[in-house]
């Protein structure tokens, strides 16, 4: 992976160097830093823009500007400065000139706070930049609390729910049934299949990413409970299963398929009758295998929403290879012959309440991490 330099470091290595190279260029009159938080799109922002560009000739400004809409390490950011500040982050635009911080803008109001404050910084023998405030928070706006660890805990749960080894099973009896002796039908039938539970699941995740991404941007000062919520989601989902290793139903309302639909999910998997048909079929599958794999699917969604799009792609794509991954082991086994479905279907049906244990007590115990922080 190649090295990244953060636009934050970016930027203070560059006034260093202009501070060593050329400390006479601010002997006569000292840079006031305006440092502010916008967001594309953002008309009062637009109008901030415009007005530090009317004024630049009048006082001596340096604007420096952070989008957060698309941008989580802005964001965070701009939450840790108003923290410094002894505010909340509620909105776009925020400003930092001196030691004060404006909250929106209107020519009519913020307009004149924002040239009284400057005129007063203009006058101080020492300005205070709001930059010492983002060199105080620099280390923690590069934190990721997102680890190797909580994805694959929570891709492991997932993949390991019984449904989702049901549906293949079925599949895969589908082809078989179509002709016995061809094992290259399910080999290529199969992996046709997991491709499309594969493709289809991460355009799921990116969806659910990008939700969490725009419900964080519009609600920024709810991002704290949003986490919150998830966290005891994902906890409530481990109650659940650890539920059914106790006392087991089948059709468990969030941890398997609804009872209602197999059904269904079986007339639709029997038309499976070609690799090709298997692909097909396998995206429309994907529906039925919601209901018992969206819970931990939406907790990793808003983990990784924290992220921006470059950095979140390798995590959602690790998280969907590990959650095919039995599936891919099963298409396997049947093919070289080590075991018949039926096996499986049979092993599965005897393991049940073990499957549902682990995963119980991997979201439970993630759930309780996420709470505290941890993770």
């Amino acid at each position: 992976m190649a090295f990244k330099i953060s636009k934050l470091s970016i930027l203070l290595l560059a006034l260093v160097i202009l501070s060593l190279i050329s400390p006479l260029a601010y002997a006569q009159e000292e840079k006031i830093d305006v440092v502010y938080f916008y967001g594309d799109g953002c008309p009062h922002c637009g109008n901030l823009e415009e007005w530090l560009d009317e004024i630049k000739d009048e006082y001596p400004i340096n604007p420096i500007s952070y989008e957060v809409y698309s941008n989580p390490e802005n964001r965070d950011l701009a939450i840790k400065m108003a923290k410094e500040y002894g505010e909340s982050f509620r909105g776009v635009p925020m400003t930092f000139i001196c030691d004060e911080v404006f909250i929106g803008f209107s020519e009519s109001v913020t307009a004149g706070r924002m040239e009284a404050k400057l005129k007063e910084c203009q006058q101080a023998t020492c300005v205070i930049s709001p930059l010492d405030a983002v060199k105080e928070c620099e280390g923690d706006v590069q934190k990721e609390k997102l680890t190797f660890a909580s994805v694959m805990t929570l891709a492991v749960a997932d993949s390991i729910n019984p449904c989702a080894l049901a549906v293949l099973a079925m599949a895969l009896i589908a082809l078989l049934a179509k002709d016995p002796a061809k094992k290259k039908r399910v080999l290529l039938g199969g992996f046709a299949f997991i491709s499309a539970v594969f493709l289809t699941y991460l355009i799921y995740g990116g969806i659910i990413i990008q939700f969490f991404k725009v419900l964080e941007s519009y609600f920024v000062s709810l991002s704290f409970y949003v986490r919150a919520l998830f966290a005891l989601l994902a906890i409530a989902l481990g109650i659940m299963n650890l539920k059914d290793f106790v006392k087991y139903k089948p059709g468990s309302f969030g941890t398997e398929m609804p009872v209602k639909l197999r059904p269904m999910a079986k007339r639709i998997i029997a038309n499976i009758t070609s690799p090709y048909g298997a692909f097909i079929i396998g995206i429309f599958v994907t529906l039925f295998l919601l209901p018992c794999t969206i819970g931990p699917y939406l907790v990793v969604g808003n983990i990784l929403s924290g992220l921006a799009w470059v950095k979140s792609l390798p995590w959602l794509l690790l998280y969907n290879i590990i959650f095919v991954l039995p599936m891919v082991v099963v298409t396997l086994l049947v093919y070289f012959g080590m075991s018949r479905v039926t096996d499986v279907t049979a092993w599965k049906d005897k393991n049940v309440k073990w499957l549902h244990f682990i995963a119980g007590l991997v979201l439970l115990l993630l759930g309780i991490a996420m709470l505290f922080g941890f993770v």
